[in-house]
């Protein structure tokens, strides 16, 4: 694969523009309807350098704004301040790649052009020439009211050379190159001769130096700038003026972004405040003189260390951007904006998005620029929310232009001068954005994002909640179901899949929502909590008991595992009974979770309903006791499914654990939940990070007990889920970090303290997370008055010993993952297998399997296939408008801290009214999904619509200059909408693997086309080309190293292969007997034929480029 832009002529790209707007409706796959119209009245207008700008926003300097159709999707969308890719001398650069890293908080390596300057040139000029002829198709009315704003960079030497003057004379004065590109695109539009289109693309520029770029060189390469060039000059500030202390303690402390270093070289060889005062004052003074406007571009981004494993190692450091970076621009500008009284024009580029654009315009901001927000799902297309925001904010302040807008919110600040009020916006600003949720790093979970499923060249369509989901729960249409009203159809669709409804409600793990598409604009949809809110106001439909088979199972254990297998046993005819040594079901769900989180009759509801289908139920009867393998094949049962939990809690392992008031953490809770024990005073010491761990020291607390939580890593590291840390937090239950118990301090038997080992974090380990590593002579003492392990969980399983079922050295049974165990007819799954303790969602996903695996051998039943439900039939261009709007996630109700004194349930279930606005934000996953397209900056990707084709192919064993008829190979396509690469437009940037909902990276993964024949040839696999012969469209694909092609004949096709051509059908069956070169020899397919056929005929002509064959 090529990582080089290969860019199209003119000659390429205006005819296709204007075809697609023609016959589609879409310029780069964006629909004409989501175009941004400007209005005179527009309360946001504003002017820059005496030229009018139809928005303030625009795209930042970076990948946005690189090739020509980058530039025009900007522009269509909203964008009016154009800040151009930076250019530097030295133009041919190798890259790093992946180069972006947008999961949550922006990172990159990529810092230039990745175009030479003369090409550069050429995109900017087409860009501008095609706004102007795509003004007047689109009847908008006057000229663009747009500036390109130039970025040049590094040193004045570097800007002094050949290129940078040529390019810097160009974009003054096009010239010829002006009227040759107009000469181009008249050739499809007559109209563009017509028009008045400037030969000045720009006459101002933005400073980019590089880190470390010493103070008399800014000033020089500024006033260079102003005083040579005459250009209106903005100077780009690093954020690292704000100083060691100041900064990190933003980013660090104030946001908690503690992961992140920002190295002390960042600031030792960055631009100081003094000098930067100094430049800056100097620079004023120069472009007063001259007459042009000075300013300041706010900000670079920052130098921190790469701690992530996205990059290439070799890149020590990358540089970050996004929502930190906003908390820490906006107080370097409310620090230069006093500094200079608020008379220091700024243009503004530090974490903008549609929820603080306002704000910023408030500040005193003349322009802001995006990029990390663009690069997230939705895209450019974000833009349009910027706007629409703004606009909001404005005609709620009453505010009829921007001045009006910046006196308004600064409520009599000022006295009435717009300076002063944006100064007095600015400062209070500052400080607020810093305890803005929105920036804190706790805010948004967005580190685990992918699901395992791999990538394939189509049908990659799968909402990922589903995906993720163990048990394979419906989503999307229970969100539907809610938004249309209809709950009890809602209760109806979670049931399909789910025979513990009541109980996950209020205690699965949701790891559905690490995955959902929502989690990259806001937060992720309230998965669970729907799910609670269905249960508990929809009727909640009886098991449907099948046709009795002769199928007798029997489940040791009535936790989820064993729950979820009796149940989905049952509904296929069988009979079941559980048994369980307890005295009612749930497993974990009843016996440790604390009532705080899940009530007793909660989990009694979807227990009864599988009694009240048939279930049979014995309680009390304890395996390896009552209940014995031999017994239950003497009373006539077929299978056995073990699903007995791991009931104990593993030891410390250190000395002293054997002290009285050390305590086993899951006996502990389980005491709790039995009403054993109602009190725990003194000082509590929790030791582990997990959610066992998180439940015993909330509890700790209810009993009366002055907690802390002690671990051996920091809590980024833990693995408790999130959501319980944060309320761990929010309960003021501290967390006692990097500090690994070595042993109990007792005195008379009991514990007294525990004492420790400081940590500090080393390298990752296999699990990712940082390895602790001890600091020498650095042990202290935690005094303490109880001590709860829990650190882990083993099962109890001498039972299984007597018929000899295989163990793993953890003591767990191995099982695959349809639950099969070495024994015949034994089944296991939940916490009692493999690698040991799961979710509940989990250990019901194992129960689910296990029958469906019990249903295939007894009677030869497959389990029934997920709905398809990408057909294409719906509105592309509303979904498209959903997919790049922010939508604030509901606030699910919570019992007030004050009110939390003992185990009352501390969530809440929301109101109908709310539960319909948070299905709302669903986006339909599993109708379409088209993330790559929509977070590609340089529209590489397009999706198309196809129709489905399941055909069985013909094969051929090839020898002796024959073919035999081989056995047929089935080829399936389900979906309506795929999506296909136009290489030539991608640089391998890695953004599409980010967003990418599938273990895959779609830029290496989808169809990828070229229109270059020399990328194309140079390609072994997954290299596609369609060409035009006369009205001919054809199509060639490279496959292990050769090229096959496939050519239209008549209703049917000619397909060729190496050593082998065949006439084909319209349904690629073959019409004749193929012809075999000679020599030709092995196993040939029509496979290729197949792939090559759906690209074809599904990819319109206007989607691509022309290439002429």
């Amino acid at each position: 694969m090529s990582d080089r832009f290969q860019p199209l002529s003119i000659r390429q790209l205006a005819p296709w523009v204007f075809a697609e707007l023609e016959e589609r409706g879409s310029i780069f796959g964006v629909p004409e309807d989501l175009f941004f119209r400007p209005a005179a009245g527009d309360a946001f207008r504003t002017s820059l350098y005496g030229q009018p700008l139809e928005t303030p926003f625009g795209v930042a300097a970076g990948p946005h704004s690189q090739m020509a159709q980058n530039i025009i999707v900007a522009w269509l969308t909203g964008s009016r301040f154009i800040e151009l890719k930076t250019i530097q001398t030295l133009d041919e650069l190798e890259v790093s790649k992946p180069c972006i890293d947008i999961q949550d908080e922006g990172y990159n390596v990529e810092w230039s052009q990745e175009l030479k300057v003369n090409q550069s040139f050429n995109e900017y000029l087409m860009a501008w020439v095609m706004i102007h002829a795509l003004q007047h198709k689109l009847a908008l009315r006057g000229r663009p009211g747009m500036i390109f704003n130039m970025s040049v960079g590094y040193n004045l030497e570097g800007i002094l050379k050949p290129n940078v003057q040529g390019f810097l004379a160009r974009m003054a004065n096009a010239g010829e190159a002006l009227e040759e590109m107009i000469a181009a695109v008249a050739e499809v539009y007559p109209a563009v001769r017509e028009l008045e289109i400037p030969a000045q693309l720009s006459d101002n520029v933005t400073l980019s130096t590089m880190h470390g770029c010493p103070p008399d060189e800014i000033g020089r390469i500024a006033a260079y700038l102003i005083e040579e060039r005459g250009l209106h000059t903005n100077v780009k500030l690093n954020p690292t003026l704000l100083g060691p202390e100041a900064l990190r303690r933003i980013l660090n402390v104030d946001l908690g972004f503690r992961q992140v270093t920002v190295p002390d070289e960042a600031f030792g060889h960055d631009l100081k405040y003094p000098d930067a005062i100094k430049i800056l004052t100097d620079l004023r003074a120069r472009a007063k003189k001259k007459g042009v406007e000075f300013g300041v571009k706010l900000s670079n981004t920052l130098e921190v260390v790469n701690h992530r494993r996205v990059f290439n190692p070799k890149e020590k450091m990358m540089y970050l951007s996004g929502r930190p970076l906003q908390a820490i621009t906006v107080n370097l500008a409310a620090k230069l904006a006093q500094e200079f009284k608020g008379d220091l024009m700024m243009s503004y580029a530090g974490g903008a998005d549609c929820w603080n654009v306002a704000n910023l315009l408030a500040c005193g901001m003349t322009t802001i620029t995006s990029s990390s927000d663009l690069l997230r799902p939705g895209g450019y297309l974000r833009t349009l929310q910027y706007i629409s925001e703004t606009t909001a904010a404005m005609a709620g302040a009453g505010a009829s232009d921007l001045a009006a807008f910046i006196l308004a919110r600064a409520d009599g600040a000022g006295g009435g001068d717009v300076k002063a009020a944006a100064l007095a916006n600015l400062v209070r600003y500052a400080e607020a954005v810093k305890k803005d949720e929105l920036y804190q790093r706790d805010t948004y979970v967005r580190q685990t994002t992918k699901t395992s499923r791999p990538l394939g060249l189509f049908d990659c369509v799968k909402a990922p909640c589903t995906d993720i989901c163990p048990i394979s729960q419906d989503v999307p249409a229970y969100m539907q179901a809610v938004m249309d009203g209809d709950v009890d159809e809602a209760a109806a669709i979670v049931r399909r899949d789910n025979m513990m409804g009541h109980t996950l409600g209020r205690a699965c793990d949701h790891d559905c929502e690490l995955t959902c598409t929502r989690v990259h604009y806001d937060k992720p949809l309230a998965i669970r909590e729907m799910k609670r809110f269905i249960m508990e106001n929809g009727k909640d439909p009886a098991l449907k008991v099948g046709a009795a088979r002769a199928c007798k199972v029997a489940i040791i254990g009535a936790g989820p595992c064993g729950l979820s297998a009796a149940g989905f046993l049952r509904e296929g005819g069988a009979e079941v009974t559980v048994f369980d040594s307890r005295q009612q079901g749930g497993g974990m769900a009843a016996m440790t979770i604390p009532t705080y989180r899940i009530l007793p009759e909660v989990v009694e509801r979807d227990v009864r309903r599988l009694a009240e289908a048939g279930v049979q139920f014995q309680f009390g009867q304890t395996a390896g006791r009552d209940v014995t393998f031999a017994g239950l094949k003497e009373a006539g049962y077929d299978y056995v499914v073990v699903a007995a939990g791991a009931q104990k809690g593993s030891p410390l392992g250190i000395e002293g654990q054997e002290a009285e008031g050390v305590i086993d953490g899951i006996s502990w809770l389980r005491q709790v939940w039995d009403g054993e024990v109602r009190e725990l005073k003194g000082r509590v010491g929790v030791i582990g990070g997990g959610d066992v761990a998180m439940d015993c020291a909330r509890v700790a607390k209810r009993l009366g007990g002055e907690v802390t939580v002690i671990y051996r890593r920091t809590r980024e590291e833990m693995p408790a889920h999130h959501e319980e840390v944060m309320s761990l937090l929010e309960e003021q239950i501290p967390i006692r970090e990097l500090a690994a118990p070595k042993a109990v301090v007792v005195e008379n038997g009991r514990v007294t303290g525990l004492r420790c080992a400081t940590m500090k974090l080393g390298e990752p380990d296999e699990s990712g997370r940082r390895r602790p590593v001890e600091v020498p002579g650095a042990d202290f003492t935690v005094e303490l008055d109880a001590l709860i392990a829990a650190i882990g969980q083993k099962p109890y399983l001498d039972f299984v010993q007597e018929i000899g079922v295989s163990t793993n050295r953890k003591g767990y049974i191995e099982a695959d993952e349809n639950g099969v165990t070495s024994v015949a007819d034994v089944f296991a799954g939940g916490d009692a297998v493999n690698d040991g303790p799961i979710s509940l969602v989990k250990a019901e996903g194992d129960g689910k399997r296990i029958a469906a695996e019990i249903f295939r051998r007894a009677a030869g039943v497959e389990p029934a296939a997920e709905p398809m439900r990408c057909t294409g039939d719906l509105d592309f261009t509303a979904y498209l408008k959903k997919q790049a709007t922010r939508i604030r996630r509901v606030e699910i109700p919570e019992l007030p801290l004050n009110q939390r004194g003992r185990m009352e349930e501390v969530v809440q279930t929301m109101s109908r009214d709310v539960a319909q606005a948070e299905a709302e934000r669903c986006l339909r996953c599993d109708r379409v999904c088209s993330i790559c397209a929509s977070v590609c900056p340089n529209h590489a990707f397009l999706t198309y619509r196809s129709e489905p084709l399941t055909v069985d192919l013909a094969t051929w064993e090839v020898a002796n200059g024959d073919a035999v008829a081989g056995a047929p190979q089935r080829f399936a396509l389900e979906q309506g909408f795929q999506t296909a690469v136009l290489t030539d437009f991608c640089n391998e940037c890695g953004n599409c693997a980010t967003f990418c909902p599938t273990a895959g990276a779609p830029y290496r993964d989808k169809p990828r086309l070229y229109v270059s024949q020399s990328e194309f040839e140079a390609q072994t696999d997954n290299a596609f080309r369609i060409t035009v012969a006369g009205d001919v469209r054809q199509i060639a694909g490279r496959f292990a190293g050769a090229t096959h092609a496939l050519v239209p004949k008549g209703s049917g096709w000619i397909y060729h292969a190496p050593g082998l051509t065949v006439m084909l059908d319209e349904k690629l069956s073959p019409v004749s007997k193929p012809q075999v070169s000679n020599g030709a020899s092995g196993s040939i397919g029509l496979e290729p034929a197949a792939i090559m056929s759906v690209l074809l005929r599904n990819i319109a002509p206007a989607q691509l480029p022309v290439v002429a064959e």
